[in-house]
């Protein structure tokens, strides 16, 4: 028996020496969730989870954070101090709105979506869209124009009409952006989760009866959001014995991440022009394996406007953007609007797929 106990010991401790993991944190000690973690040559090794531990390395010399609200970072992980690794601030930030009589809530999104299936980078797209949000009919008027326009149907079994799900999806993003929200009351507050807990020094835990779902962090201009969508999703269907999506979500193996910046003022309010950035990492079991789809979304400009300014910004991309979105057109979009540039690593795997822009 003890020779049985102690080879367990030895087997235990040495999957624990194996395992391979490192903590990635903000300048103020907090785990940073949802950093995407990649190997030298591009290809996805994993995320960070709610308290910012990375997945098993896996022998990994080099490793390429990204996320997006910090700055790209590559890590030699032989030169890991104490198991941590700090992100540097992306330090990208938009100019206040000046609040007018105007109808509309402008904000101008640009995103980037990748798919990977497996650890392989197979499709990306980027895109530029023109949302407003009326205030006072409490409305969205979602523009697009043509090149935002593209439906890929990859051959492991991946499809999405960009044209449809991306423009809804950023500009529905818009108007329900902000703390308010999250406070007891709103509607996410009574489906997804059932308390937040102050830890001092401004962060706040998200839990509800299944555990901790996320964490919201708040300085005196911005609040960051976390949250372990799926944990969170699954708990809504437990509570309305919604059965077979749950089923259909455990035989998929279904994950969603999600985090979130916007801007607040002095009381911690914040509406429709506050969102600064969001990013949501989605995976499932597909036909072809392991799927995983993340969208970076930047608030790149708003404004209030009437509507015939917002036609005629409308008319204005489509009119300079009338050539297909070439990567170098896109990036030099991002530049000019102090948009964090894509991972040198991820650019390259980018380069190298067949799909055009």
């Amino acid at each position: 028996m003890k020779r049985i106990l102690y080879f367990i010991i030895l087997l235990l401790s040495s999957m624990y020496a194996g395992a391979q993991r490192i903590s990635v944190v903000d300048d103020q000690g907090n785990g940073i969730h949802l950093v995407t973690v990649l190997t030298e040559d591009g290809n996805m090794i994993g995320i960070t989870n709610l308290e910012g531990m990375t997945p098993d390395l896996g022998g990994a010399v080099r490793i390429v954070l990204t996320h997006v609200a910090f700055k790209p970072q590559l890590v030699e992980v032989a030169k890991v101090r104490g198991g941590k690794v700090m992100m540097e601030d992306a330090d990208y930030d938009l100019p206040e709105v000046q609040v007018v009589p105007k109808p509309y809530a402008y904000v101008e999104t640009y995103y980037r979506a990748y798919v990977f299936i497996g650890d392989s980078l197979r499709f990306f797209k980027a895109g530029i869209l023109p949302n407003a949000y009326d205030v006072k009919k409490q409305k969205l008027k979602t523009g697009s124009y043509s090149h935002c326009y593209a439906e890929a149907y990859l051959t492991e079994g991946v499809s999405f009409t960009w044209s449809g799900r991306m423009d809804l999806f950023n500009a529905g993003m818009i108007h329900k952006s902000g703390a308010s929200r999250l406070q007891p009351g709103g509607d996410a507050a009574e489906k997804y989760f059932t308390t937040l807990t102050d830890e001092g020094g401004g962060k706040q835990r998200v839990s509800n009866p299944e555990g901790t779902v996320g964490f919201i962090i708040s300085d005196e201009k911005q609040t960051h959001l976390t949250l372990d969508g799926a944990k969170a999703q699954i708990y809504r269907n437990k509570v309305l014995g919604q059965e077979r999506v749950m089923k259909l979500r455990e035989k998929k193996d279904y994950e969603y991440q999600f985090a979130e910046v916007f801007n607040h003022d002095e009381d911690g309010h914040s509406d429709i022009t506050d969102l600064v950035m969001y990013s949501n990492h989605w995976e499932w079991n597909g036909a072809k394996g392991r799927s995983k789809l993340i969208i970076e979304t930047y608030a790149a400009e708003r404004a209030y406007m009437d509507k015939k300014e917002f036609k005629a910004r409308k008319d204005g991309l489509k009119k300079q953007y009338k050539q297909p979105l070439s990567l170098d057109t896109m990036e030099g979009y991002a530049a000019s609007h102090g948009i964090p540039a894509i991972a040198p690593t991820l650019r390259k795997a980018i380069e190298r797929l067949p799909q055009k822009m």
